[in-house]
């Protein structure tokens, strides 16, 4: 764990304060772990709301049952498994685009 001992001052403007507690609250972040980010030069992304929570909710039921139909379909050897693989791969990088945008 990292000690942090050193404590500094700033003084800002309204304009610059207003917009230090716009960011800081889209962000969900409170103002020193805002700046810690900031200096390490972190991605501050906003925080998004309940909908974006619902359609990955919604995509994360899709893909697992995509990958039960796939399973079955390896299993039985009905359906075209290479097809379905490559829809899981797709699911999949959509999934992981969605949460890199706005996680």
């Amino acid at each position: 764990m990292r000690k942090r001992n050193i404590r500094i001052q700033v003084r800002l403007n309204d304009i610059e304060y207003e917009k230090l507690l716009d960011d800081t609250a889209k962000s969900k972040e409170n103002i020193s772990d805002y700046i810690r980010k900031l200096i390490l030069g972190k991605d501050i992304k906003e925080k998004p709301d309940y909908e974006f929570y619902e359609v990955m909710k919604q995509l994360s039921k899709i893909g697992v049952n995509l990958n039960q139909i796939a399973h079955k379909a390896n299993s039985i050897n009905v359906i075209d498994k290479d097809y379905y693989n490559q829809e899981a791969k797709n699911w999949h990088e959509l999934s992981r685009q969605i949460k890199s945008k706005y996680l």
